[in-house]
């Protein structure tokens, strides 16, 4: 894939720093049982996410984890952001676009490989690169200059705006970690590994109207350990014919008919119509299953589809400006697919949507949206 050769002599060269650190004596401080998740990792991790110094300051654009991975209502007059941004693709530190668009952080510590192409065989790979990287403005022969940047931050100027602790301090809690007797090179990756810990800490709350409505009826909300997806599927399909013959079907408040057709469509992978074969690839719970398919323009790991609301636009490139637009754009993966398309897995050739199948789609998707606890009880209660 051409994402995955551009750079690929820089990004070994961060794997192998990585592993090196993570083979000394420091580097087994950090590396040993993962920490736990605490208060200080959480503050650790927070000014660390949001810290703007990271950037080569040269450019004109400050960056942090936070410009690209919001939460909340990060930029006023626009909706709610749950780790991801509002482009299409996301702005490098130089005001250039990158190819991707930003994915969610939410319970991305499930993949095995770690970019939407798996450039990256962990997290703390892909997090360094980053850092010293493109998107914070370091071009290929700036590098190292921009490893330099990062340790510097960590042990001299960096803002720790949302706390106000000293890094020194807070890799000293943490991790036990001495930074002022590190060599640069491993400070830098020190901060990865702190970015990593604290991004495996954030996590979907499974916390939907579709959660309630499995809870409701029964439904397994995810599969068994190595189960084959074609028989989730066919639990799922079996546990529908029981429910619906006994009239016994319940729907959380505004889980509507059409949601539940969609629902129904999303889970089919068997007959000859109304076929999503969705779940094969979005698995529950977290609907991914963080594996890479063939789209005819490179390999992409298949997307969580939780809160869909707040991490649009869609797709690896962003090109899908709403749900309808994505779900057609897989509509001609499925054409793609059946004419033996090169690139294309054929597991999309399994998809046998109409436009009809559309909206009742969407509408199941809108019930993957996650709610706080009082609205998530309300709904375990209020059916219809």
């Amino acid at each position: 894939m051409q994402t995955r050769s551009l750079g690929n002599h820089w990004r070994k060269g961060v794997a192998a720093l990585a592993a090196a650190v993570l083979a000394t004596q420091v580097g087994t401080a950090i590396a040993q049982d993962e920490p736990e998740t605490s208060e200080a990792l959480d503050q650790l991790g927070n000014d660390l996410f949001a810290e703007l110094l990271f950037n080569n300051q040269g450019t004109g654009f400050a960056i942090a984890c936070s410009v690209c991975h919001a939460i909340g209502e990060s930029v006023p007059g626009k909706p709610e952001r749950y780790y991801a941004d509002h482009t299409p693709t996301s702005l490098t530190a130089n005001r250039e676009t990158t190819e991707r668009n930003a994915q969610t952080l939410a319970d991305a510590a499930r993949a095995e490989v770690f970019g939407w192409d798996g450039a990256y065989d962990s997290m703390e790979d892909m997090i360094l690169d980053k850092l010293v990287g493109k998107q914070y403005g370091w071009n290929d022969e700036d590098r190292a200059e921009g490893m330099d940047n990062a340790a510097y931050v960590l042990l001299n100027e960096g803002h720790n705006a949302i706390s106000g602790v000293p890094y020194l301090d807070q890799f000293q809690e943490v991790y036990g970690l001495d930074l002022e007797s590190l060599p640069r090179p491993e400070v830098a990756a020190a901060a990865a590994r702190a970015l990593a810990d604290y991004t495996r800490t954030l996590s979907y709350t499974m916390t939907a109207r579709w959660d309630a409505f499995a809870e409701q009826n029964r439904f397994r909300k995810e599969p068994n350990d190595g189960e084959d997806m074609l028989n989730y599927a066919a639990s799922i399909e079996s546990r529908i014919f029981n429910q619906e013959g006994r009239n016994l079907i319940r729907r959380p408040e505004g889980f509507t008919e059409t949601a539940y057709e969609g629902f129904k469509t999303f889970f089919r992978a068997f007959d000859v119509e109304s076929v999503g074969n969705c779940v094969r690839c979005h698995v529950p719970p977290t609907f991914s299953d963080y594996a890479l398919h063939g789209t005819g323009a490179g390999d992409f790991k298949t997307p969580p589809l939780r809160n869909l609301a707040r991490t649009d636009p869609y797709l690896h490139d962003g090109s899908a400006a709403t749900l309808e637009d994505a779900i057609r754009a897989h509509m001609a993966l499925a054409e793609a697919a059946d004419s033996e398309q090169e690139g294309v897995d054929p597991l999309f050739g399994e998809i046998n949507i109409t436009d009809a199948d559309i909206e009742p789609l969407v509408l199941f998707l809108q019930m993957l949206d996650e709610v706080g606890p009082e609205n998530f009880r309300h709904y375990l209660i209020n059916f219809e």
